[in-house]
């Protein structure tokens, strides 16, 4: 069984060499946590798709210390470099032609590599200390919610990994922005997350193409499928008026009921089977606790999960509506 590790010079030791005797370890990120392995050793690749049972064909993301490490891995263009510039380390991911050194299991025998700079401290600093990049898919069973904290991580893949580095609760609780630069006239944001659409384009002056979640083979980057993010329990997403209306016809606490904000009458915040994401509605807030409610939920037994839908698509609202939306589509 794993153990969970508290950040340490001790045992940041013991995690390097971990990795570089080609095991896979559990980390933090801003983000979610990550189970990661040297993205260069095809030993320990093969072991992060068996562990999370993941399809060969989704690509993953590397993940690097510093700007000057990417150009080790990928051909950063012009726009590339204002992104990363800007916002690394953060949770943005930049897709781009990748060089030979990459091995073909980490994109999917693509010609591009998806890259990243996390700023969680802990993840940094481990990632200084070694001479290669990992690899970092979230460290939970393919398909399934992402981990937002070391006892997830353990409750998930706790009997199939040795370590966990316990970086605390993930700051933001959603993943990365994946952006395809490649071609640097037609930027695409491929995944939505805590970079959104506006700030992306008002740093660059560029318009950037929003694409749709896709069931097709060729992926350029994770997190693309329609169906992802989800819960054993059937989830459903419904309007906040269904939602109220459901509650009251709900008298034997058969479903779960996830509100954005707490409601303001007494008697649903009374109610066992009533939940919400966040005190006032702030948005920050709504995606660092919807993962870690999601998987609570989930151990209760409930029939369904009905969570109230986001309407807008202003910010990381965009971010939050796809991942509700795949953890709906199971």
């Amino acid at each position: 069984m794993a153990q969970i590790l508290k950040a340490t010079d001790h045992t940041l030791e013991l995690c390097k060499h971990a990795l570089e005797s080609s095991k896979v370890i559990a980390v933090p990120t801003e983000t979610v946590y990550g189970l990661a392995g040297n993205a260069l050793d095809e030993v320990a690749l093969l072991s992060i798709f068996k562990i999370k049972r993941r399809p060969l064909f989704n690509p993953l993301i590397i993940h690097i210390d510093c700007v000057e490490s990417a150009l080790k891995y990928a051909t950063l263009n012009s726009l590339a470099k204002q992104l990363v510039d800007e916002f690394w380390p953060g949770p943005l991911t930049v897709i781009l032609p990748k060089k030979a050194i990459i091995p073909d299991l980490v994109t999917a025998n693509l010609d591009s590599v998806a890259i990243r700079c996390p700023r969680n401290p802990t993840f940094l600093k481990l990632l200084q200390a070694l001479s290669f990049p990992l690899a970092a898919p979230s460290a939970n069973p393919f398909g399934y919610v992402s981990p937002t904290t070391a006892q997830h991580v353990k409750a998930s893949l706790g009997d199939k990994i040795d370590i966990i580095l316990d970086g605390d609760d993930c700051e933001i609780g959603i993943e990365s922005t994946i952006v395809d630069l490649r071609d640097p006239n037609k930027p695409k944001i491929l995944r939505p997350g805590p970079i959104s659409k506006e700030a992306l384009e008002t740093i660059t002056n560029v318009k950037f193409e929003q694409k749709v979640a896709t069931d097709e083979k060729v992926l350029r980057g994770p997190g693309m499928l329609k169906s992802h993010y989800s819960p054993v329990t059937p989830l459903e997403i419904i309007s906040l008026d269904s939602l109220k209306d459901l509650i009251n016809l709900d008298n034997k606490s058969k479903f779960a009921f996830i509100f954005q904000k707490r409601p303001k009458e007494t008697i649903m915040q009374e109610r066992p089977n009533i939940y919400w994401l966040s005190e006032d509605g702030l948005t920050s807030e709504i995606a660092h606790n919807l993962y870690q409610l999601l998987r609570t939920v989930d151990t209760l037994n409930y029939q369904n999960i009905y969570i109230e839908a986001i309407n807008n698509n202003e910010g990381m609202k965009t971010a939050l509506k796809d991942r509700l939306s795949k953890a709906a589509s199971k």
